[in-house]
């Protein structure tokens, strides 16, 4: 830890009798902060470390009091939200409210000072009963006696329970002076956390104070001198003025009659053409987007999905334990295409209703509780719920068993349907690495020997998808339901399921390409030929877009839509969408984990009501897709809302989601991201649409892949020009 001093003697110390020759060097800056001291109840140091370890002062055990010396608050050095103890040291000084309502800490100046404000950096893991204090009141004197303490300031801090971010509580003081401050924290939780304390102040001069005083004082000497001339000569020119209106009056009445009523004319001129010209380009986006745009009440409504039990986080009673195969895991977590039916009497009189489950499909599930099923804005699905209250909730999880993102099936598949999968012998698959982990399996990339490609016996790179050997039943059950629906999809821009090994049901062989689109982008030098270059962006648009056509014709949901999502042929160019990148360790800064439960979701890929309101739908995927595109025409050099973090970009979307706000056209513009300079106006136009905040009025993928292959018409999918 930093040293704070105003004398250093450095002591060599030598075992036998030698001359020492020592060279020293010092590294530091002024210390200006002024404090000398400061005294507080030393920390709990019998949980977690949470005790001043670098206190310099005296530790009276008998009141366990830290009193005359420096130590954590005044180092320089801020915890983040983590609370565990890195490089064998504790960052957070903590207390709990088990002793004392509050806790005091006193702090000692090298002399007396103006002080303008304090910033007090405090933990808020609510989670796990953390939080910033309620009230902090502050104290003031010239010689300690606590009798003298006086000016107080009482600040009252606002509970936060969305966001469990570190952060600094400023509190300004008014220049209040004094040579002592005693400061008052008192608990809003169980827990309290701080990791640094400053204050900005000055040394105090009385002299500067009085010549300020003076200075004041002619200022308004000055100020009232001239206020009296001024209305002298007002007083003047009004008289004259009046004595010259007598005679003009008339003909200054008709003047200003007549460019009043010219005037009135051009302004409703020029209100009439600004009305017609608005009419006239919103008339042209409307006809050119006819086609993308769905009425609202069409069959690719939006819902929300059963929360269920895990206890893992829920039942706060149960005994812990390091098995993993012993933790309740929700059933939305384990489909990689799962299926939901909603309760009979949430559906929509507008929306086809699916058939229904069998009640022997998933015997250990049991779902709790659902939300409302959308038909005209996301806004209006949970009345009893704001949008600020809605982002409390848990986001719905996405990770997969084996690591990857899951795609939801809105139908069921039939019963009777007769599915054949291929089974291939152990001797034909050799491991290679393991890509990603999951709760309850991993991702591998293999190679296959001896398959049937191109007319020939081949050797081919596969990802294998495989569960833990100590998984239950049930997540064995479930992921070959998983494997029998996936048999089911062929599409040459999706990766398809080759088959299962014939000795382990619970092993998953896919399709694989080595190169990712955001790898592929980001290795390409950006063409001078914008033309060429656009028309072979637009082929690669319409393949992603072919493959959530097909998707959406099944009512699958894929939640995951990137440019890392999408694996391409180096030879070809050919692209087939998959759902791996949220096991690969280098895509981990893309996810953010949201919630009490600590959900992994791509916050700048995800649409606004999935990331405010917890739902997915095919629209939240047109969403993503609008954003995939954005990628793809700025060669991946940017991350989308590169200028925002995680925390203000949610920030943004829960302000420009307010309801006074959701019928202002300025809101979807707010959410668009800037025109890639590769970007069309047409294309942009159509990005811009999938990024409108009425889920309804983004096009379909029907329509959007109709609307590319019209605008990618004469380029191929087997050439990249120029690149």
């Amino acid at each position: 830890p930093p040293i704070v001093a105003k004398r250093l003697r450095f002591y060599p110390v030598s075992k036998q009798l030698r001359t020492i020759c020592m060279r020293v060097e010092v590294y530091g800056c002024l210390f200006s902060d002024g404090i000398v001291s400061y005294s507080m109840p030393q920390g709990r140091t019998d949980i977690n470390s949470f005790g001043d370890d670098t206190y310099d002062g005296k530790y009276l055990p008998s009141k366990n009091m830290l009193i005359n010396g420096l130590g954590q608050l005044s180092d320089g050095i801020t915890g983040s939200e983590e609370i565990s103890i890195i490089d064998g040291r504790q960052p957070w000084i903590g207390w709990s409210n088990e002793t004392s309502t509050y806790i005091r800490i006193k702090f000692q100046f090298d002399t007396i000072r103006q002080i303008n404000r304090v910033k007090i950096h405090t933990n808020n893991l609510f989670s796990k009963e953390i939080l910033i204090f309620k009230t902090a009141i502050i104290s003031f004197s010239n010689d300690n006696d606590e009798k003298n303490y006086s000016n107080k300031i009482i600040y009252q801090h606002n509970r936060d329970d969305i966001f469990e971010i570190a952060r600094p509580v400023l509190i300004e003081l008014n220049n209040h002076i004094g040579k002592f401050v005693r400061l008052d924290l008192y608990f809003d939780s169980k827990w309290l956390l701080i990791s640094e304390i400053t204050f900005d102040s000055q040394i105090y001069n009385p002299k500067n104070e009085n010549k300020n005083e003076i200075k004041e004082k002619n200022l308004r000497k000055s100020l009232t001198i001239e206020n009296d001339l001024y209305k002298y000569n007002r007083k003047l020119h009004q008289t004259t003025i009046s004595m010259n209106l007598q005679t003009k009056i008339p003909s200054i009445i008709t003047i200003e009659l007549s460019l009043a009523f010219l005037i009135g004319a051009l302004i409703a001129i020029g209100i009439l053409l600004i009305v017609s010209l608005v009419w006239i380009i919103r008339r042209k986006k409307k006809l050119q987007f006819q086609k993308l745009t769905e009425k609202p009440g069409s069959n690719s409504s939006c819902y929300t999905y059963p929360t269920l039990p895990i206890r893992e986080f829920y039942d706060l009673n149960a005994p812990i334990t390091n098995t993993i195969d012993e933790r309740e895991y929700a059933a939305s977590d384990i489909n990689f295409y799962s299926t939901f039916s909603p309760p009979n009497n949430l559906y929509s009189p507008r929306l086809i209703r699916p058939s229904v489950i069998n009640s022997n499909a998933y015997p250990t599930i049991k779902p709790i509780s659902y939300c409302c099923v959308q038909e005209q804005q996301y806004t209006t699905l949970c009345q009893q719920s704001s949008i600020l209250l809605s982002l409390t909730q848990d986001i719905l999880p996405i990770e997969g068993l084996c690591g990857n993102s899951l795609m939801i099936k809105m139908n069921v598949v039939e019963e009777n349907q007769q599915i054949s999968i291929n089974e291939i012998n152990d001797d034909q698959l050799i491991f290679i690495k393991k890509i990603g982990n999951g709760l309850f399996g991993s991702i591998h990339l293999a190679e296959i020997h001896g398959i049937y490609l191109n007319n020939k016996i081949e050797k081919q790179h596969v990802i294998v998808k495989t569960l833990n050997d100590n998984v239950g039943d049930d997540k064995k059950t479930l992921f070959w339901k998983e494997i029998e629906l996936l048999s089911t999809l062929h599409n040459s821009n999706i990766c398809s399921l080759l088959g299962t090994l014939s000795s382990q049901r619970t092993v998953a062989i896919f399709e694989y390409y080595s190169l990712d689109l955001y790898q592929y982008l980001r290795q390409q030098i950006i063409p001078l030929d914008n033309c060429s270059a656009s028309s072979f962006l637009l082929s690669l648009a319409c393949q992603i877009a072919s493959a959530m056509k097909y998707l959406s014709s099944f009512q699958i949901i894929h939640r995951d839509l990137a440019a890392r999502n999408c694996l391409i042929s180096s030879i070809n160019h050919q692209l087939r969408l998959t759902d791996i990148a949220m096991a690969k360790s280098e895509y981990s800064n893309d996810y953010a984990r949201i919630g009490h439960l600590q959900s992994r979701i791509a916050i700048r890929w995800a649409a606004l009501e999935s990331l405010l309101l917890n739902q997915f739908s095919l629209k939240s995927d047109v969403w993503s897709f609008g954003v995939t595109l954005y990628e793809l025409f700025t060669y991946a050099r940017q991350r989308p809302y590169h200028t925002l973090t995680n925390e203000q970009l949610i920030q943004q979307f829960a302000a420009l989601s307010q309801p006074q706000l959701l019928s202002t056209s300025l809101v979807t513009k707010d959410l668009c991201l800037p025109q890639p300079e590769l970007c069309s106006k047409e294309i942009y136009d159509m990005m811009c649409e999938c990024w409108q905040q009425d889920a309804q009025r983004r096009p379909s993928f029907a329509d959007i892949h109709t609307f590319l292959l019209g605008r990618a018409s004469g380029s191929t999918l087997l050439i990249s020009p120029g690149l």
